[in-house]
């Protein structure tokens, strides 16, 4: 066996790397399918700003090596489909991630890490994924329109970083998407059309952006929603009646957007609910009394709005309430 050190790559490291991949294009039965994303991985760690990682010392390439007993690497029949690197310390870009050579791959946490630049396009190769995180780097720019072709995607987790533009329209095409976070980015514009097709959708994860526009109304058909974060945008607009229909919510910020109109009475459907939060909008007319139908409320701010009339008796109903926040209102 063909042992090769770890640190700085050398010229040895970079030639076996040529070498296999050069047999590999020429000759494609001589080297199994595992050397290949060995091969391939083991290029897209020695691109790294740190490539000398004490979490990766197990990426170690052999003529005809495997992955499956790497560092944070799974595989199913001797072919790579999960990497779990969160939390690894990666200083790196995704440019050379090896997006064509991991045919299998279904799950990629590669959460709290150092990435960088943009994310390629090639992420669309990656079809049979499930599962992607890559919240918590620095990651910039427009979030590609091929993600699109993602299709069996059910996780979508790219929040914290400084991802800009708008949501793309092909974001519609992930119909199995379960969970879905943006947040915490410069995102702007208003949700795309398409996103009425996500009625999959248990997890909505969009707060500290800059989106606008009004609420998508055909969240009211999304029958699986149990928490929504849009707090933190510059969304407008009223909100819709046709939330009242999303009877597994248990969580709805909206504050600190530019809302209007009054709040609809429909949200006394929401039975599930236990925290709602419209503060710093701006609402009007009266709180509706059919608010007092969530029993399972313990947090109600509506503080910060253009609120008036009377506190609705019917308020005394939500024996579980421990904060609830009625100040700055008329």
């Amino acid at each position: 066996m063909i042992s090769v050190p770890i640190g700085k790559p050398s010229f040895f490291t970079v030639h076996l790397v040529f070498v296999l991949l050069t047999i590999l294009f020429c000759f494609p039965g001589s080297v199994s399918a595992s050397a290949e994303e060995a091969a391939a991985l083991f290029k897209w760690k020695s691109s790294f700003f740190n490539p000398d990682n004490p979490l990766l010392t197990s990426w170690i390439l052999q003529q005809n090596s495997s992955p499956c007993s790497w560092y944070g690497v799974s595989c199913i029949k001797g072919s790579v489909n999960r990497l779990n690197l969160s939390d690894s310390n990666i200083i790196s870009t995704l440019y050379d991630f090896p997006f064509s050579s991991l045919p299998n791959l279904e799950y990629v946490d590669m959460a709290v890490n150092e990435f960088s630049g943009s994310i390629p396009p090639q992420i669309g190769n990656l079809s049979k994924l499930i599962y992607l995180d890559l919240q918590g780097g620095a990651l910039s720019n427009e979030i590609p329109r091929e993600i699109g072709f993602l299709k069996n995607l059910q996780t979508l987790h790219l929040n914290g970083n400084y991802l800009n533009g708008s949501i793309p329209e092909e974001i519609g095409q992930l119909r199995f998407l379960n969970d879905l976070a943006l947040a915490a980015n410069n995102l702007d514009g208003p949700f795309p059309a398409s996103f009425g097709n996500l009625k999959n959708l248990s997890y909505l994860y969009v707060y500290d952006n800059h989106l606008s526009g009004p609420i998508p109304p055909e969240l009211g058909n999304f029958d699986n929603l149990v928490e929504v974060y849009m707090d933190g945008n510059q969304l407008s607009g009223h909100i819709p009646s046709t939330l009242g229909n999303l009877n597994k919510l248990k969580v709805l910020y909206r504050f600190s957007n530019n809302l209007s109109g009054s709040i609809p009475s429909e949200i006394g459907n929401l039975t599930s609910l236990n925290t709602l939060s419209l503060f710093k909008n701006n609402l009007t007319g009266s709180i509706p009394p059919s608010l007092g139908n969530l029993r399972n409320l313990t947090l109600l701010h509506l503080y910060a709005n253009q609120l008036s009339g009377s506190i609705p008796k019917e308020l005394g109903n939500l024996m579980l309430l421990e904060d609830l926040e009625l100040s700055n209102n008329l």
